[in-house]
């Protein structure tokens, strides 16, 4: 590499997500003295970003809304953000971000470099409704028609959603890759020995579409059988998104004593190295964090056998994968592995073995850095 400082413009949703998920991969782009500008809706987190090495840049996006004035304001001061800022590089996370950079695309230099990451399709292609229909139909449209194909690239995290992408024509003339999820520090996200207070974590947004209401019904299920785990919910509802679950259910739950409920923290770390199992019943994932964290941490999976889980959770090897919405075999799972330390043990370690062969932040941040430096 010369010695020119190259740019990077980094378009997320929200700083928190960058701080949760990103900013240890993009690190690497700092080290490889890569200029790196984040673009994201701060709330509390600019700081932290800042004092990490990174400009920062505010733009008020909101992911629900479809206000057709909001939202082209704020792609016109996306568009002056990428004209003040100049980058080689633009790399959109999510579908709304990768929605904005694509009606913008045209008017970019073609020397510019384009990352799309898909991290799963969410809400708009899970919740079946007419509205949601037509909002996807427009979505898909604008998506083919408008893109730039030249030096663009798809990101993807698992098969399922580069399969619906193809199907849907989006990436012709575009090429693409899969790069599986965020990665994981082993080195940070490892067990330890410590007592055990939790027998199950469900560490995640609390959203309906992460599977909410099938713990519920799980749990009713286990107490029947006069079986009463331990349950931790580590998370915050997100009003930002449609499936958000209303904090008083939380709330009823845990004065039944069904759960304990812990909001969202920093550091998960110690409350992974307190818990036996964890659980995603989640309805579509691209490759769930919370799921690689804990498997680093040796603790078996329960999840659903849907895109994005079924790639860290494999069945019978590091945990038991699940029908979706089926709350039944959900219980069923999490008692098997409860009534079996011997089987929690070999899971956790085979869980263990898999991050660090596929999904280590090494592994995962080298697979970017390599397409950063394809750019120069």
């Amino acid at each position: 590499m010369n010695s020119e400082k190259y740019k990077l413009l980094y378009f997320v949703s929200e700083d928190e997500y960058f701080i949760s998920h990103k900013i240890e991969q993009v690190r690497d782009a700092l080290k490889k003295n890569i200029d790196v500008l984040v673009v994201t809706k701060f709330k509390k987190k600019e700081k932290q970003i800042l004092d990490a090495g990174f400009k920062t840049k505010h733009i008020d996006f909101d992911r629900k809304s479809i206000n057709p004035i909001k939202e082209f304001l704020c792609i016109l001061k996306l568009l002056t953000i990428i004209f003040k800022f100049k980058p080689n590089i633009i790399q959109a996370n999510a579908l709304k971000p990768i929605l904005y950079v694509s009606l913008i695309s045209n008017f970019l230099s073609k020397n510019t470099k384009i990352i799309l990451c898909v991290v799963g399709l969410g809400y708009l292609f899970i919740k079946k409704s007419k509205k949601n229909f037509l909002i996807k139909n427009i979505y898909l449209y604008l998506m083919k028609f408008t893109l730039r194909k030249q030096n663009s690239i798809f990101i993807f995290q698992n098969n399922e959603d580069k399969k619906f992408f193809l199907d849907k024509n989006l990436l012709r003339n575009t090429s693409y890759k899969i790069i599986k999820g965020s990665g994981v520090d082993i080195e940070k996200f490892c067990s330890k020995k410590v007592k055990k207070i939790y027998d199950i974590i469900f560490h995640s947004r609390l959203l309906y579409d992460k599977g909410f209401n099938e713990i519920v019904k799980a749990i009713k299920i286990l107490r029947e059988k006069k079986i009463y785990p331990k349950i931790l919910i580590l998370g915050d509802p997100d009003e930002s998104n449609r499936s958000s679950v209303d904090k008083s259910i939380i709330t009823s739950m845990v004065q039944k004593k069904m759960c304990f409920w812990i909001n969202k923290v920093d550091n998960v770390i110690p409350y992974l190295q307190k818990s036996k199992i964890s659980i995603l019943p989640s309805y579509r994932e691209g490759l769930p964090k919370s799921l690689l964290e804990a498997a680093s941490c040796k603790l078996p999976l329960v999840a659903t056998d849907v895109p994005g889980c079924r790639e860290i959770c494999k069945n019978n090897f590091n945990g038991i994968l699940v029908p979706k919405k089926d709350y039944k075999f959900l219980s069923k799972a999490i008692e098997k592995l409860l009534k079996n330390k011997a089987l929690m043990l070999k899971y956790g370690e085979n869980g263990r073995k898999l991050v660090k062969e596929q999904f280590s932040l090494k592994i995962i941040s080298d697979q970017f850095m390599k397409i950063y430096l394809d750019a120069y």
